[in-house]
């Protein structure tokens, strides 16, 4: 059973012909490993962990949604430095 959070995200962004954003989405997933079964040349049997994602949720936002989430997150969290 897998958790029900999400451990990873991406971002895309839409641009116009002159490199204004226009939107930008905010990919959410699951990133995990999961276990198969492979049968080796030999006629053997492997246990093999390979990287897995799930989606969770994409989150589309305007410009300014996108400006405004980021206001938030350095209200929240300080500045580095």
């Amino acid at each position: 059973m897998k958790p029900e959070y999400a451990n990873s995200f991406g971002l895309r962004k839409v641009s116009d012909k002159e490199g204004e954003i226009l939107e930008v989405t905010l990919d959410i997933s699951y990133k995990y490993m999961e276990n198969a079964m492979t049968v080796t040349a030999k006629g053997g049997i492997e246990n093999v962990a390979t990287p897995a994602a799930d989606p969770v949720a994409s989150i589309v936002m305007t410009r300014q949604s996108a400006i405004s989430l980021r206001n938030l997150l350095i209200q929240t969290l300080g500045t580095e430095g």
